[in-house]
């Protein structure tokens, strides 16, 4: 696989692993009612004191500083205390509700090979979260694969719906993750922690009554070899809101990882159920798992591994050859395996048990395999070769 998809795939680990959230809920990973997110550029960060949030909203003034410091965990020195500072924010956009716009972009030898647009809505508390992200990358053809991905949260469930090469697929499963889940995505607050005091101050600015600090931190984070690699800029108010960031980290060769990060509102409304949650057929809710274990010239062994049966009624597809071959189950499918082949006549058979090898057509070298249930939703999809 090319390392363009290879790493585009990987952000959508992060966002939503095959379609549910998976990641470390503390800070590192996986909506708007439409499949592509407001943000369609990068969020304003820099160095200088006119770099001050675009968000016109004026911060609650709860957490305003005593004394000698700017911010929590701020004072005239830089950041003192980049734990404070990260759990101030995220205390005001929980307590307050959010929109924040992040992208996380990738480039590979000079040039983009991914880039990930991210908004993220969450009411007063987090109890409701919205999320949606559009990722797009290259290979080394130059061709480019697009994904989105959104993701609905209410106090109970998650809803979540994948969109990759004009197909759509759903899952539902238990809410699993806290609501400061929603805060960050990817490494930007292991980022941000990670040049923690070696972050100065390059401006101070008040407007409307409150105060904003621009600061930035040039590390060596690669190789230790003492040569500057990574530059981060914050904007930070009174508060402790990180207003806008701006992390851009060089691997040399051609190769950067660069996130920018922007609240966009602070103090929402919990966001509304979207309309495409209308849509999720029921069998998203199944919770099961297939895989595929052997593949030969004669036929494929798919295999049931945990879970929920798949139901009576479900269409088997298998492409081999540049044909499409069909079959429907005719009872539940669970805790064992079905061997999927093409008889001579051309028809594609499920059995319990391997065929005879006379009996089958010779399937090709490489065969994608789905599962679909009564209701048209997707099980299961995989395309994979043999020598």
């Amino acid at each position: 696989m090319d390392r363009g998809v290879t790493v585009l795939v990987a952000l959508f680990v992060l966002l939503a692993g095959c379609s549910s959230l998976t990641g470390d809920p503390a800070g590192t990973p996986t909506a708007t009612p439409t499949a592509t997110p407001t943000s369609t550029g990068t969020p304003a960060a820099t160095g200088t004191p006119a770099a001050t949030p675009t968000s016109t909203d004026t911060p609650v003034a709860t957490q305003t500083p005593v004394g000698d410091d700017l911010a929590p965990g701020v004072t005239r020195e830089g950041i003192v205390n980049p734990v404070a500072l990260t759990g101030a924010h995220q205390r005001v956009l929980l307590a307050e509700g959010f929109v924040v716009n992040q992208t996380v972009t990738s480039t590979y030898n000079g040039t983009v090979s991914n880039r990930l647009d991210l908004t993220l809505t969450a009411g007063p508390g987090g109890e409701v979260a919205l999320m949606n992200g559009t990722s797009a990358g290259f290979d080394a053809g130059g061709d480019e694969s697009v994904i989105t991905n959104d993701v609905w949260v209410n106090t109970t469930h998650q809803y979540n719906r994948h969109v990759e090469s004009g197909s759509t697929t759903y899952d539902v499963t238990r809410r699993l993750y806290p609501p400061e889940y929603f805060v960050w995505f990817g490494t930007l607050q292991r980022d941000i922690q990670f040049a923690g005091t070696d972050h100065e101050v390059r401006g101070i600015e008040t407007r409307d009554g409150v105060r904003y600090v621009a600061l930035e931190a040039t590390i060596d984070r690669v190789g230790n070899d003492g040569v500057t690699d990574t530059v981060s800029r914050l904007v930070v108010d009174e508060n402790g809101v990180i207003r806008s960031a701006d992390v851009r980290v060089d691997y040399g060769e051609g190769q950067t990882y660069h996130t920018t990060y922007e609240v966009v509102r602070l103090g929402t409304a919990a966001p509304t159920r979207p309309a495409w949650v209308d849509a999720v057929p029921p069998s998203a809710s199944l919770d099961l798992e297939l895989d595929v274990f052997a593949f030969d010239a004669s036929s494929i062994e798919l295999v049931h591994l945990y879970g929920d049966a798949v139901p009576e009624g479900s269409i088997v597809t298998v492409v081999s050859n540049g044909t499409l071959y069909e079959t429907t189950l005719d009872e539940p499918f669970g805790d064992d395996q079905r061997y999927l082949w093409v008889a001579a006549d051309g028809t594609l058979r499920a059995t319990a048990d391997p065929p005879a090898p006379d009996a089958t057509a010779t399937l090709g070298q490489e065969v994608t395999v789905e599962v679909i249930a009564p209701d048209g939703g997707g099980l299961f999809s995989t395309s994979i070769g043999r020598r």
